[in-house]
């Protein structure tokens, strides 16, 4: 290989990193929804097993201008609409006191590698809350956003929580929703593990707010223990990739 092919392939490898960051470094928020200051909660404080940092969040207050994973301050916030509780008594980790302890927080029992972002802390799917609703504020009306919720609870409430995104602050007309499984049908006891409910490429809707609410699928007691709110990659950065990675493929050949 000559010195200018050699200086060329340096110049794709670059390019080709900027666009495969680009793509994977999309704005990424994690909220735990309960928190020292709600009822048997706890806060996730410094970054995480995987890095990460955290918004722990109640419904006794408005959060402005969150942070990302990484730790940086972002434009979104956060707020309770309303909440009917928040506990983590037979959530995850079972029984638990008030305040809870660090070795109840440690008795979380969740598959973490399968959660993912939302397995990062054990104090993230420790605590809950019940049928409540909250905006997402603050959103980029050019791009679209992809939620992930997790709910974990044992014995009590319906089997299954839906969580859906509405037009407005009337949370009448539906947007789209997502189910999922809080615990076994047959075995109540048996919380959820490992299954999380997602929401793709959603877009802001009123005044670039995410209406969510979240209830029993059968109208009765549904949880959201944590979430992640994920803006998609561009279109412009996605196409940059693909069109790199053929040209790397081409060059290959």
């Amino acid at each position: 290989m000559t010195s200018g092919q050699m200086s060329k392939s340096w110049k794709f490898v670059a390019i080709f990193a900027l666009a495969f960051a680009a793509a994977a470094n999309a704005q990424t928020v994690l909220f735990d929804l309960g928190s020292d200051e709600s009822f048997r909660g706890v806060s996730i404080t410094g970054p995480d097993n995987n890095g990460h940092y955290w918004n722990s969040v109640w419904s006794g207050a408005f959060y402005p201008d969150v942070q990302d994973i990484n730790g940086s301050p972002t434009t979104i916030d956060f707020g309770f609409s309303a909440a009917t509780g928040t506990d983590s008594y037979n959530g995850p980790a079972g029984p638990t006191s008030i305040p809870p302890t660090a070795a109840e927080v440690a008795a979380t029992d969740v598959d973490t590698v399968a959660l993912g972002n939302l397995g990062g802390s054990l104090a993230g799917p420790f605590d809950y809350y019940v049928n409540s609703r909250f905006e997402i504020q603050g959103l980029d009306p050019s791009k679209t956003y992809n939620l992930t919720f997790f709910g974990s609870h044992k014995f009590e409430g319906d089997v299954t929580t839906i969580y859906t995104v509405y037009t407005d602050n009337t949370y009448t007309i539906p947007v789209a929703s997502a189910f999922l499984n809080v615990r076994d049908a047959n075995f109540p006891w048996l919380h959820n593990r490992d299954q999380v409910a997602t929401l793709s490429n959603i877009a802001p809707q009123a005044s670039n707010i995410l209406y969510i609410s979240f209830q029993g699928a059968s109208g009765g007691l549904g949880y959201l223990n944590d979430m992640q709110i994920q803006a998609v990659p561009e279109p412009t950065s996605m196409l940059l990739f693909a069109g790199l990675s053929v040209l790397g493929l081409r060059r290959r050949r």
